[in-house]
């Protein structure tokens, strides 16, 4: 990570930007453009119930809003259909990692009872990224592979990070997320 910290457009105190928003955005800019204003990867949040979906949901279908009555915690709600950009929150500390979690200090707040009040970490590795769970109580998983505590994890584009027991989090490069929020895949 850089010591500059970089803010979505449009992004709310948790650092989350509404997908629609986005979505809007994307339409009128050129690839170039949105790359220059979004120039880190993102966190896409989506709904994954095992036992009905075996892939994740297009965040514009509107059957999505079918499926949350099966969501055991409501919390996941306010989340589904926003991003969140793997960027430092302006002034917070530890400038060479994102922290992910539950407490309202860390980069990305995802406010769920299932995720750790620091739940984990994003570190720059040469041109990639990777997480690393901070021993969390509910751990992560990668693709469904559980992640040992404090171990990075190497994160490639349209990988699934999970965090506690109902956070799908589909990580995007930029190019990846202009696709998908134009259509172009």
């Amino acid at each position: 990570m850089s010591n500059d910290a970089w803010r979505a457009p449009g992004a709310n105190a948790d650092g989350f930007v509404d997908y629609e928003s986005l979505q809007s955005a994307a339409l009128r800019l050129d690839r170039d453009a949105f790359r220059l204003a979004y120039p880190v990867p993102a966190l896409l949040v989506v709904y994954r119930d095992e036992e009905l979906v075996d892939d994740t949901l297009d965040p514009t279908d509107s059957a999505v809003q079918l499926l949350t009555v099966s969501i055991s915690s409501q919390g996941i709600l306010r989340y589904l259909n926003r991003v969140a950009f793997v960027a430092k929150r302006p002034g917070n500390m530890f400038a060479h990692l994102v922290s992910v979690g539950r407490s309202a200090t860390n980069d990305i707040v995802i406010g769920i009872e299932t995720v750790s009040k620091v739940h984990g970490y994003f570190v720059r590795e040469g041109s990639g990224l990777s997480f690393s769970d901070h021993s969390s109580t509910n751990g992560s998983r990668l693709n469904g592979d559980a992640l040992e505590p404090a171990k990075p994890a190497r994160l490639t584009d349209g990988d699934m990070l999970q965090l506690g027991l109902e956070v799908h989090l589909q990580f995007l490069e930029p190019d990846s997320l202009y696709d998908q929020l134009t259509g172009r895949r």
